[in-house]
């Protein structure tokens, strides 16, 4: 009954982040004595903001795992992925094996959930001790840490599925998002002008790196904003037709390799009497289409969260600000940039999967379409903030090729060291960054032990970075 009720809040609220988001809206706009109406009109605009985000996002997704699966076929291989969402599939799957034969799986997972929403929550209320500013809102996300986190314990030793365990991952997890996202804040308040969000997704310490080592590859006055194009090339400041002409060049080589024949297979909107090249059209200008989608849901969103969070944390939380999903963050950049970064992000990847072909590495990757897209883009905006053009090339293209060596260590350390095969490994870059090195301690040391170090190592850099930019800290809680 119990595990029942978790799991149908953690279904239809916790994880569901336009809620959570509206409901933030809602307390804030009342807590600032708004008008009934004029509270509920907020809150509606924001969950319908962020649902909006979520069809472009979706649109993504749905466009291009065709793409990728085809690609997958035209080796003629079966590999693992590196991918988010494959990974979250094999383990859910009850034919799987894997937690149908754990009693409870459903409320130890959602039980850890919980307690890290706990957590962050407590880091953010006595921030004047901890410095942590910012509230992780990104639930599915935060739902998916939790979950590989407890579970890939529970393969390295099912000794560790337990009570206290499934609490020592929630506390972890709660942790990381909360320090995590506090990292993002001085980089996304640069690259918004001060807006007062931060970014709560699984690229965090990938936005912290990236903003403090871009400037050393390229100079932010060269930015992508700041290109000035000559004639004809003017066409390219228009965001659609930049979008899908550069979708055009890119996908419109790796389609034409893959060859209609092997996409018709993968993709049904694609038939015997459709002319290809126009098909590839179609899907380049769906890239565009859904990129708009997206920020046009990410300006109604942020627009009345930003709006709202005011009366919420000076009424709950103070000094806190809302970490949200990565994409809000391409409407602050020309959407060639999301784009670059996908692209160079790709080129990466296959760079290093050439690697694993020559090498004739023992396990085949192909790339996923969650890190390929939204670490890589997300990685790239802050690169061409920080960096410039140069920098924003340089950024993807080398974690592209970091997700696919993680991505290889992790598997064949599941595989070969505790004997089961994952179909794909998570590389957003803090899955890279941070779970792998906690699942690999985890194998030599107790995971409690391991948990608390890492989150004594987070806390601890969280007052380093608070020492480091002391100056400004607090600077979101002045009155706009």
């Amino acid at each position: 009954m119990l595990a029942t009720i978790f799991e149908s809040i953690s279904t239809n609220i916790l994880t569901q982040p336009a809620y959570i988001i509206g409901l933030m809206v809602l307390i804030g706009m009342l807590a600032l004595k708004k008008p009934w109406y004029e509270a509920i009109s907020c809150m509606i605009k924001a969950v319908a903001g962020y649902l909006i985000l979520n069809i472009g996002s979706g649109g993504f997704t749905s466009t291009f795992k065709p793409i990728v699966d085809a690609l997958s076929s035209k080796f003629n291989i079966t590999a693992s992925l590196v991918d988010t969402y494959t990974l979250q599939a094999q383990l859910l799957d009850p034919a799987n094996g894997f937690l149908a034969t754990h009693a409870d799986a459903m409320l130890y997972m959602s039980a850890a959930f919980a307690i890290s929403i706990v957590v962050n929550f407590l880091l953010v209320k006595f921030n004047k001790i901890t410095k942590v500013r910012t509230l992780y809102m990104t639930g599915h996300t935060l739902q998916s840490y939790s979950q590989n986190t407890l579970w890939f314990l529970v393969l390295i030793s099912p000794l560790f599925y337990n009570w206290p365990i499934t609490i020592a991952v929630g506390i972890f997890v709660g942790v990381w998002a909360g320090t995590g996202s506090n990292f993002t804040v001085e980089a996304t308040q640069k690259l918004t002008g001060g807006a007062n969000f931060a970014v709560g997704h699984q690229s965090m310490f990938g936005i912290l790196v990236v903003d403090k080592l871009a400037g050393k590859l390229g100079n932010p006055k060269d930015s992508m904003d700041n290109l000035k194009l000559p004639g004809w090339l003017s066409i390219f400041t228009d965001n659609v037709v930049c979008t899908t002409i550069l979708m055009c060049i890119f996908m419109g080589f790796v389609m034409g390799f893959i060859g209609k024949d092997t996409m018709m297979t993968f993709d049904t909107t694609l038939t015997a009497g459709t002319w290809y090249p126009l098909h590839i059209f179609k899907v380049c200008v769906n890239f565009a289409l859904y990129m708009s989608i997206l920020l046009m849901g990410v300006r109604m969103m942020i627009g009345e969260l930003t709006k709202a969070f005011r009366g919420f944390a000076d009424k709950l939380l103070k000094g806190s600000m809302p970490a949200v999903d990565a994409a809000v963050t391409y409407s602050f950049a020309p959407s060639s940039v999301p784009v670059l970064g996908f692209a160079m992000g790709m080129i990466g990847q296959l760079i290093g999967m050439a690697g694993l072909l020559i090498f004739k590495s023992p396990i085949l990757l192909l790339p996923g379409f969650v890190p390929l897209f939204f670490d890589n883009a997300t990685l790239t905006v802050f690169a061409n903030k920080a960096g410039g053009r140069k920098a924003a090339i340089i950024v993807p293209v080398l974690n592209g090729l970091f997700q696919v060596v993680i991505s290889l260590l992790m598997l064949l350390f599941f595989q070969n060291i505790i004997g089961f095969h994952l179909n794909a490994w998570p590389a957003m870059f803090d899955n890279n960054v941070l779970l792998a090195p906690f699942a690999l301690g985890s194998k030599f040391l107790h995971p409690v032990a391991v948990m608390l170090i890492l989150s004594v190592i987070l806390l601890g850099l969280t007052q380093v970075y608070y020492r480091r930019n002391k100056e400004h800290y607090w600077d979101h809680m002045k009155e706009n």
